[in-house]
């Protein structure tokens, strides 16, 4: 199996990553760092662990997380390819489990798993992996998610529910897909799974088997000022329509609301992240999608006259 690891000044978080992985016991692990521009010790924590790590370089500093996946792509040589970022954490358990899935499933190539957001607390301390894992010891570590499982794509064009660190592919699937897309500096991930849904059925479990840490400098945080996330979904929409390859589609109405949540959650993040005039392109989609809804007047409202007002500025700067 190869594991693909992005890192981009994670040397804080790294060793905590690569020991995730190597605890979970499973032979034959190829473990692939690829720093992407790293300006801390992110190399040097990855040459000093000891384990199965290969140190890989993008070919230019901050190519983002699809560049980064698509080195590790090129070289991998296992017949499974999971991923993890450089800063989040597997559970103990999660490969066996998830190998185990794609035994008992030869007509499904990839396996997911639930995941839990790990944030710090008002200490700015982090709460254990262990902590975690003993909280889902009792659940059954191969029972699936019936929403979740099957021919998703459908349920994936409402909804981003597949993450990247809790997923396990077959080659061969990847072989087909292709690579990421390198345009894409959030939501990449999401264009390979939907990509993924319309070639296979793809399994969920319902135990949480990752860490996805939240943190300031985290890619979510920095390139979060594109709506990288209906871009991928009106692009999938124009290509493969609302049905999913087994026949299951979604409702115009459920397309409105799914891009209507997409313009509103930009606009609140642009919105409460000091960028208030930036917002209201936004805040107007989303009231052009759904009218009704009490709290998108008053955001487009009010980004809107800010917005008319950072227009009118040069224009008027210098004036008497």
């Amino acid at each position: 199996m190869s594991v693909i690891v992005p890192a981009c000044n994670c040397a804080d978080f790294l060793e905590e990553t690569l020991r995730s992985i190597v605890d979970q016991d499973y032979p034959d692990l190829e473990i692939l760092v690829i720093d992407d521009g790293s300006i801390d010790d992110t190399a040097a924590v990855a040459h000093g662990f000891q384990g199965p790590v290969q140190l890989l370089q993008t070919a230019q500093p901050s190519s983002g997380a699809g560049a980064s996946r698509n080195v590790g792509l090129r070289a991998a040589r296992g017949d499974l390819i999971a991923f993890l970022d450089g800063d989040d954490v597997w559970l103990p358990g999660k490969l066996q489990a998830q190998i185990e899935c794609l035994r008992e499933h030869p007509e499904c190539a990839m396996v997911a798993s639930e995941f839990t957001l790990w944030s710090p607390d008002e200490n700015g301390m982090w709460r254990t992996p262990r902590a975690f894992a003993r909280e889902t010891g009792g659940q059954d570590p191969q029972a699936l998610d019936p929403e979740r499982s099957g021919w998703i794509y459908h349920r994936l064009l409402l909804d981003t529910i597949v993450w990247t660190g809790a997923v396990v592919m077959r080659r061969e699937l990847v072989d087909t897909i292709g690579e990421f897309r390198e345009d894409l500096r959030l939501a990449q991930d999401y264009d390979y799974w939907l990509r993924a849904s319309r070639l296979t059925p793809i399994l969920t479990l319902t135990r949480s088997y990752a860490l996805y840490r939240r943190h300031p400098q985290s890619a979510t945080k920095r390139w979060a000022s594109t709506n990288y996330a209906l871009s991928v979904l009106d692009s999938a929409v124009r290509q493969w329509g609302v049905s999913g390859p087994d026949g299951q589609e979604i409702t115009p109405a459920e397309l409105r609301r799914r891009r209507f949540g997409l313009h509103f959650s930009m606009g609140y993040q642009l919105f409460w992240n000091g960028a208030r005039a930036a917002a209201a392109p936004s805040f107007w989609a989303a009231w052009r999608h759904r009218p009704t809804y009490w709290r998108t007047t008053p955001y487009a409202l009010l980004t809107g006259a800010l917005w008319l007002v950072s227009r009118l500025r040069p224009e008027t700067s210098g004036k008497p």
